[in-house]
């Protein structure tokens, strides 16, 4: 079966925003489909590649390795988004390492092939508008790491990596912890506390959200806390 056919959402993707039908649909067919069951890393850091992933189904962890060994999870990347992009146009080394989750679906597309599609102005304009949201996602993180408790933060990224069709994270608690720069041991109690609310429900590295808008609800707990003392001092 087509990717079009097989993966229809996917011809909605930012990336073929405004092109007719017809084209995103060929674009997607001309992509060579790769099933990772387990953990496979597709994009490694300081390497270069020969092409984009969009991932059609599952997870895509990115990962940055610091000039100090210290290895952090910055992003994980959802049905829709693509990888390897600006590295494949610039010719230049990835800036992260991306590593499937279990049971995840990509699309690859060859060099040669986005070089092609990137002559349409309009996917140049989709190309300036996804660095974009990368750039006031990586904003959204360093608000969150400077401001936020350890607990809030929890619970902003496990609203972002769910999805209310998708409310299944792959991601074990290590993932979890190396993220939010804290021990595992207390990741693993803040979602036995989320858990014992009904608020997720917890197996082998795998958390299902089930109470979406409580977990909004505590990610701005502190801030709607702080604005109440303001108006009472105020």
């Amino acid at each position: 079966m087509k990717a079009s056919c097989a993966y229809p959402e996917l011809l909605d993707i930012a990336l073929l925003d405004g092109l007719p039908l017809q084209v995103r649909s060929d674009f997607l067919d001309r992509c060579k489909l790769r099933y990772c069951s387990e953990q496979t890393t597709i994009l490694t850091q300081s390497e270069h590649t020969s092409g984009l992933f969009i991932i059609a189904r599952g997870r895509v962890a990115v990962t940055y390795l610091g000039p100090d060994g210290h290895m952090s999870v910055i992003h994980v990347a959802m049905t829709g988004e693509v990888l390897g992009d600006t590295e494949a146009l610039a010719a230049a080394p990835c800036a992260a390492t991306c590593t499937t989750l279990p049971d995840t679906t990509l699309l690859y597309c060859p060099t040669s092939h986005l070089v092609e599609l990137a002559q349409s102005p309009v996917v140049l304009r989709n190309l300036a508008r996804i660095l974009l949201e990368r750039l006031r996602r990586d904003n959204h993180y360093r608000v969150l790491e400077r401001f936020q408790s350890i607990e809030e933060r929890l619970c902003s990224y496990l609203r972002q990596f769910s999805t209310p069709q998708d409310p299944l994270i792959r991601m074990s608690q290590t993932q979890l912890a190396t993220l939010l720069g804290c021990s595992r041991q207390k990741v693993n109690r803040m979602l036995n506390l989320l858990q014992d609310s009904g608020v997720v429900d917890l197996g082998r590295s795998r958390i299902r959200v089930l109470d979406r808008d409580e977990l909004e609800r505590r990610e701005y707990e502190r801030r709607e806390r702080d604005l109440t003392e303001t108006r009472r001092a105020g």
